[in-house]
């Protein structure tokens, strides 16, 4: 696995440049560590996700026109505790990074603005009701941590998205929108010496006025007590579930940070992959389908398993009595182990070819102050034994949640 050139420039955002000579586009991400979960001084929820919208406002340009003219694709998205800009282009990328450092770091917004990503907003809430697996995994959440904010959706509520304002988001963008907390993750056909140094000079364009703050974090109480089981109706024709397990959250950073995600990882293949005969198991059964997927989350202060899928009352039933043995010998398959570890490492070794997956993974490590490098050494470190143990200590002694949504009658 090839590592990125990580330099920093004078204004203190980080850049990490990954060479692909080979490769016919260039992929850009600049990513700053504000999420939904961010704790800020307005009690609003969604201002992330609003400020994500604003940035492709400006009084002055047309910002998805020039991107497009320039023969590249420019996006964004929230996620729990970031918003990333990225882009996708052909041709030459500096024009391209000039535009979307001035768009992120010296938006021109007005009132008019604000009220016009509220409708689009409140639009796209209104589009997601009816989605069925928002609904399980908002009901999931709830459950797992209710009244916190990792419960609510990135959108935020349609009562808080409707009090944003002008003075809501220029605030906000002035105590977050730091550069000494964000990264460039850039990947493509480029000589990074030589960008590095373009970048130099075009940081003297990047002017920010910003706000003190105090350092990042986010909220979440993992004392509060966990949730109850859930279940709601929906126009579906068959059962959906989660059945969902709240893991405990320990800040960690470098070497044990990616232990620990490694460790979840294999735990969860080990369990519940198509490699596992755990999940053959259930599938001959017809207890799960094609459907099932496992979905976990590693953070500061959330963490969490979802199983999710197609089923009813025995595939929860299933699931659950499945966590709380997860722990024994006949569970934890040496043979599968093995080949799990093998096809993650072939994962991990081939990602760099997938920009955007690379750029996230990067950015997640990043601000982990993990480094990349130190990821096969620890993996070939993790034995079936830890495994057992971690099992143990997350699912045998943890209370799982089941959440239904079943068809309207």
């Amino acid at each position: 696995m090839k590592a990125p050139i990580k330099k920093k420039l004078a204004n203190g955002m980080t850049v990490m440049l990954l060479e692909k000579p080979e490769s016919h586009h260039s992929f850009i991400q600049l990513t700053v560590p504000f999420g939904s979960t961010t704790e800020l001084e307005t009690p609003l929820t969604g201002v992330a996700h609003f400020i994500e919208h604003m940035m492709f406002q400006s009084e002055t340009l047309d910002i998805s026109k020039f991107f497009v003219e320039k023969h590249a694709n420019i996006n964004a998205f929230t996620t729990t505790t970031s918003t990333s800009y990225t882009v996708l282009a052909t041709d030459d990328i500096e024009p391209l990074i000039n535009r979307l450092a001035k768009m992120v770091l010296q938006p021109q917004w007005t009132a008019e603005h604000v009220a016009h990503e509220q409708a689009i907003i409140l639009q796209e809430q209104e589009m997601y009701e009816d989605d069925v697996y928002t609904a399980l995994m908002q009901m999931s959440l709830g459950g797992l941590f209710p009244n916190q904010l990792i419960a609510t959706d990135i959108t935020g509520t349609k009562e808080d998205v409707a009090k944003i304002d002008l003075e809501t988001v220029q605030k906000t963008h002035a105590q977050m929108y730091r550069p000494e907390e964000m990264l460039w993750v850039i990947t493509g056909n480029f000589n990074a010496d030589n960008l590095f140094k373009s970048m130099l000079q075009l940081e003297k364009q990047w002017e920010i006025n910003t706000m003190p703050t105090s350092k990042l974090s986010y909220h979440s109480d993992p004392l509060k007590e966990i949730g109850n089981d859930a279940q709601m109706s929906m126009p579906i024709q068959l059962d959906k579930f989660a059945v969902g397990v709240r893991w405990p959250a320990v800040k960690e950073t470098g070497r044990t940070y990616i232990k620990s995600v490694l460790e979840r990882q294999l735990l969860t293949d080990v369990l519940l992959s198509p490699l596992s005969s755990n999940y053959n198991t259930l599938y001959a059964k017809g207890i799960i389908d094609e459907s099932f997927s496992s979905h976990f989350v590693y953070e500061d202060n959330f963490s969490y398993l979802l199983l999710m899928g197609t089923g009813g009352d025995e595939a929860v039933a299933a699931l659950k009595q499945l966590l709380k043995t997860a722990h024994h010998p006949d569970i934890l398959n040496d043979h599968v182990f093995t080949c799990a570890k093998r096809e993650l490492i072939g994962t991990l070794v081939t990602l760099s070819d997938n920009f955007e997956a690379y750029s996230e993974w990067l950015a997640d490590y990043h601000f982990k102050e993990a480094d990349p490098d130190d990821v096969l050494s620890i993996l070939a470190e993790i034995t079936l034994d830890n495994l057992s143990s971690l099992a143990e200590t997350i699912l045998a002694k943890t209370s799982s949640l089941a959440f239904k949504i079943k068809p309207q009658k």
